[in-house]
């Protein structure tokens, strides 16, 4: 093997340790190696080119909500989070879209910032507060590099790299069917959902949203039946993420009490 290629590999693996190492600190500020080492190991513009490819095939296997008026007022709350991100990694191309299933309630973010919601897990919702909380966690994994990082360890750099160029179409099938079938496209860490509940809380406050709305829906998800929705399948450890959460907003100075219930109400029936 040539020392350039031996170095190039060396050199990868250090960074897939470091994608593997992000992490919360004793304080509970999240810390951001697995982030530098996305931002090493995967362009913003490679990450958006994969992003428009899975869209593209998703939005043929997916029913689209037929209702332009719920798709925009889902697009103009996801653009107020998305201009509530602080040090937002430039290059990233949100997008906001409704899938109509009623049966499903779940949420999921493809890499370069589409966000789907079903409209199933809107109509589980009873307030702006509780899909703003919603938005903003897949908005956090988005913006903090999780969906990069857990590429990298899935497929590899060199994977990546095709589907970004559209040359690994067994890749991108495989990506597009996974959601297609279950409702997401891959299982966070632990610490992903820490990281993305504790900005996603950071950007809701910013908004001056009422951060409760992630306990209460949480809550209300938990209490729903017997078998757990998908929501909290996908999104897994709610009880001690939200005990967390919790202790967050205790901490906060002042915490922003509106909740856009009369809006969210007008809305739902359309849902």
């Amino acid at each position: 093997m040539r020392l350039e290629e031996a170095m190039r590999r060396w050199m990868t693996m250090v960074l897939m340790v470091l994608t593997l190492g992000s992490g919360v600190n004793a304080l509970g500020c999240a810390t951001t190696p697995g982030r530098a080492a996305a931002d090493a190991l995967v362009p913003i513009s490679d990450e958006v080119a994969m992003g428009r490819q899975m869209a593209d095939e998703l939005e043929k296997e997916l029913t689209m909500h037929p209702d332009a008026e719920v798709q925009r007022y889902v697009q103009q709350l996801g653009e107020q989070v998305v201009r509530a991100v602080p040090n937002r990694p430039s290059g990233l191309a949100f997008r906001f879209k409704v899938v109509d299933d009623p049966s499903q309630i779940n949420a999921f973010a493809i890499p370069g910032g589409g966000i789907y919601v079903y409209s199933g897990l809107l109509r589980a919702m009873e307030s702006e507060s509780e899909l703003v909380a919603v938005l903003s966690h897949e908005v956090a994994h988005v913006t903090r590099r999780h969906i990069a990082q857990r590429l990298v360890t899935a497929y590899g750099i060199d994977a990546l790299a095709q589907l970004a160029l559209g040359q690994n179409p067994g890749l991108l099938g495989q990506l597009v069917g996974a959601v297609a079938a279950q409702g997401f496209m891959l299982k966070y860490s632990r610490d992903h959902e820490r990281d993305a509940d504790e900005w996603g809380l950071r950007y809701m406050v910013r908004m001056d949203y009422d951060p409760h709305g992630f306990v209460t829906f949480f809550r209300k998800l938990e209490g729903d039946g017997p078998q757990l929705p998908e929501f909290l399948l996908t999104h897994p450890h709610a009880d001690d993420r939200i005990e967390r959460i919790e202790a967050l907003i205790a901490q906060l100075p002042q915490t922003p009490t509106r909740d856009g219930r009369e809006a969210f109400q007008a809305m739902k029936p359309k849902f």
